[in-house]
């Protein structure tokens, strides 16, 4: 049995959505770990993001040609970072099936640059557990929710 142009048409539709979404949650790591060693080093971080935009303006990525990427954490003020608190968690919280404890997040983040205090980290992990976007494994510590895993899958 053959698939009818239709089938094909949504297929292919339905490919390139993943891998739109799949190259969007690879840049928003690859943002985390640029912002990482930025926060150590910020020459190798700037060099580092310079050559990923470089790379993705080579292999054919319009925004990356007109420097509109992904990769929007560096070099910016932490002031105009603090919106990106909240997402950013949850991609470290991602990558961790059993949680991460408080102070390991809250370490993370200042090494990431970003300016917040234990106690406002804690209101906002408890806010987004509030949220259902976070549940709490132990005490102290914090993991995605199943609700939030799916609702990125199907992102």
């Amino acid at each position: 049995m053959s698939a009818t142009f239709e089938q094909n048409a949504e297929f292919l539709a339905l490919a390139a959505r993943e891998a739109r979404d799949e190259t969007r949650r690879l840049l928003s790591r690859l943002e985390i770990v640029i912002a990482g060693l930025s926060a150590k080093d910020p020459a190798a971080g700037l060099e580092l993001r310079r050559s990923t935009v470089e790379f993705l303006a080579a292999a054919g990525d319009g925004q990356a040609r007109r420097g509109e990427t992904y990769l929007s954490v560096v070099g910016r003020p932490p002031s105009e970072r603090a919106s990106e608190i909240e997402p950013m968690i949850v991609e470290m919280l991602e990558g961790e099936p059993g949680g991460m404890h408080v102070d390991a997040v809250f370490e993370l983040l200042t090494e990431m640059g970003f300016e917040i205090t234990k106690g406002n980290l804690s209101v906002k992990l408890h806010r987004m557990l509030k949220a259902g976007r976070l549940v709490s494994t132990a005490r102290g510590f914090y993991a995605l929710s199943t609700m939030e895993r799916a609702r990125r899958q199907a992102m």
